[in-house]
């Protein structure tokens, strides 16, 4: 039965569909009002800077009139979890050198389903059902074969255009009455605004083709030279697909002067009738500014398209794609081995097999501070504040510090040659770092270890084989590695 599919569809859509997620969102109102406000206009990209000062503000305000508002975190926190949520889509901008926000194809279609939820349309327009008659016509007479139906329809068009002009010539013409008039500027607007949701669904379709053909090079897919040779014959796959043709067709009518002039003379026309005095100044504006808005987010989605196809035309050239495919054939393998080996040991088996990890140090991005040059250089000598009432500090504290912060190469000197004379006196002749940590242990941990090593390659000689070192850290704790062998023959300077 198709209503077991349709569940099917709409579980998965609920799971995975953005503008269902959006809807769904416990904090919907306040997300899509805030999206709407900064984004759902004619200024459809904004810096990421930008943005989280505007939340900021919105978030503000909203705490301030509204008593128990569910939202408590900060714009750029919050802005974060709408782009992971997918409402939101984070890219580069070359001009500004910034990051930007955008909507995502989803988050348009649901502001879109809420906000016609606000202001619903109330009748069935004449002009709207008018469209849909004229376009059936048109596409049955376009698509059909049979040259009478097509020759009459012709024959129509000329009479209307006939009666048309006789009016004219007459002065019997009538003007269209405001009410259709404003009627027809309704469903204009109406269907431009769909065009910033169509071009959020051509971006979001431009991202598929281009991870598909990525996958494609990387991947085992035997037409994968045919593909490689188009890329390096200049062949632009995003721009052939379907979607890449029919935005190419829109963007080059909006690139055309001689429409677009046409455009602008027929938007004058009509904000110069007397009628649009009667519109609200929202429509007036939109209309004016028409052409400008869809240039702009017309552009934005033929940089996607180019920057994709030049991004796949450099992983080409530069052979990067070999190394892909080699990592790809290698992560697979493993994962198979990984995959035969959990079905013969558990997982919970002890290896022996010890891995030596590096570690750093991870801290809130709050405690880090921000490097200034100008501390590096020493103040004149006007500007030395001598501080008369300061406590003395004694030679051996100074010692302290100094150490603190670089080896004591004068203390491993003398150990060193210390270990050499003890050597000579049993007719050994020489000593090894290992030999000298034995009589001397490591005061400054393994920076003394290192140290032995250094002097150990400058005036030391070095032998086969490795030995075993080991020395306190400043907590307590014992460390232990292996090194190579030096040994000390003479007296070190």
């Amino acid at each position: 039965m198709p209503i077991v599919s349709n569940v099917i569809t709409y579980n998965k859509l609920k799971d995975d569909d953005v503008a269902w997620k959006l809807l769904h969102a416990q904090n919907a109102p306040y997300i899509i009002a805030i999206l709407d406000e900064h984004l759902g206009g004619e200024t459809v990209r904004r810096t990421v800077t930008e943005m989280n000062e505007l939340v900021d503000y919105d978030l503000q305000e909203l705490s301030e009139r509204m008593l128990g508002m569910p939202l408590s975190r900060t714009g750029k926190e919050y802005l974060e979890q709408w782009r992971r949520d997918g409402f939101l889509v984070r890219k580069p901008n070359a001009e500004t050198r910034q990051e930007t926000y955008e909507l995502s194809g989803g988050a348009l279609a649901a502001i879109r389903f809420a906000k016609s939820l606000a202001e619903p349309r109330r009748t069935a327009t004449k002009s709207r059902l008018g469209i849909i008659f004229d376009q059936i016509t048109n596409l049955s007479v376009e698509v059909g074969a049979d040259d009478e139906r097509r020759r009459a329809a012709l024959l129509a068009q000329r009479d209307e255009i006939d009666a048309k002009l006789a009016e004219l010539d007459a002065g019997t013409y009538e003007l269209l009455d405001d009410a259709q008039a404003r009627e027809r500027v309704e469903e204009i607007i109406g269907l431009a605004k769909e065009i910033p949701q169509d071009f959020a669904f051509v971006s979001d379709e431009f991202e598929r083709i281009s991870k598909t053909l990525y996958a494609k090079l990387i991947g085992y897919d035997e037409d994968y030279a045919d593909l490689l040779g188009d890329v390096f014959a200049g062949v632009d796959h995003i721009a052939q697909s379907p979607a890449g043709q029919s935005f190419r067709g829109f963007y080059n009518l909006l690139q055309d002067a001689e429409e677009s002039e046409k455009l602008y003379d027929s938007i004058d026309v009509i904000l110069a009738a007397d009628f649009s005095r009667h519109l609200p100044l929202e429509q007036r504006t939109f209309l004016r500014r028409l052409m400008q808005t869809l240039l702009q987010q017309s552009r934005g989605v033929n940089e996607t398209m180019t920057g994709l196809a030049r991004s796949l035309r450099r992983f080409v050239q530069s052979q990067s794609f070999h190394e892909d495919r080699m990592l790809k054939r290698l992560l697979d393998k493993s994962l198979a081995l990984a995959s035969d080996l959990t079905e013969a040991y558990p997982a919970s088996l002890q290896l022996p097999i010890e891995l030596q990890l590096t570690s750093t140090r991870i801290e809130p991005l709050s405690r880090q501070k921000l490097r200034d040059p100008s501390d590096d250089v020493m103040p004149d000598e006007e500007a030395i504040v001598v501080n008369d009432g300061a406590p003395a500090i004694s030679l051996e504290e100074l010692r302290a510090q100094i150490r603190a912060v670089e080896i004591d190469f004068g203390e491993l000197v003398a150990n060193i040659n210390d270990c050499l004379n003890e050597a000579m006196e049993h007719d050994s002749g020489s000593v090894s770092v290992g030999d000298v940590l034995a009589d001397h242990p490591a005061t400054q941990g393994v920076a003394s270890v290192i140290g032995l090593m250094m002097l150990a390659d400058e005036q030391g000689a070095r032998f086969d084989g490795s030995e075993r070192v080991s020395w306190t850290t400043a907590a307590g704790n014992e460390r232990h590695a292996t090194i190579e062998r030096f040994e000390f023959i003479q007296e070190v300077q």
